[in-house]
């Protein structure tokens, strides 16, 4: 069964020059180096084209990682914090309410508008 052909630095230089010299098509490219990865060849070639062999040497494998380990999580709440009193839990869900309520009529306001018939001028 076919192997595909391990994709180091010196593979991708090999493959864009190759295919840069030779003007080949993805199926050539294929055929000489058992690599089937067109887009793949495609950026190689883009990438060998502006920034030389040097750009190709430098390629990572997988996604960036969104967060690294300098960065500082964010703090959790600490099982320590300031106990509200029953009248500020109160408040709390008060204000959560009216916030809830304000979005909703926002949303009916905007779903009636929308309902309402335009008037068309006649011509």
């Amino acid at each position: 069964m076919f192997e595909p052909p391990q994709v180091t630095s010196k593979f991708r230089i090999q493959v864009a020059s190759w295919a840069i010299s030779h003007h080949a098509s993805y199926t050539q490219v294929a055929a000489e180096f058992g690599y089937v990865g067109s887009s793949q060849i495609y950026q190689w070639k883009e990438i060998y084209r502006n920034q030389g062999p040097n750009g190709l040497l430098c390629i990572s494998k997988g996604r960036k990682p969104k967060m690294t380990h300098n960065q500082k999580k964010p703090a959790k709440k600490s099982s320590k914090a300031k106990k509200l009193t029953p009248e500020q839990n109160r408040l709390k869900q008060l204000e959560a309410e009216n916030l809830e309520l304000r979005i909703k009529n926002e949303a009916l306001k905007l779903l009636a508008s929308m309902k309402q018939p335009t008037k068309k001028s006649p011509k």
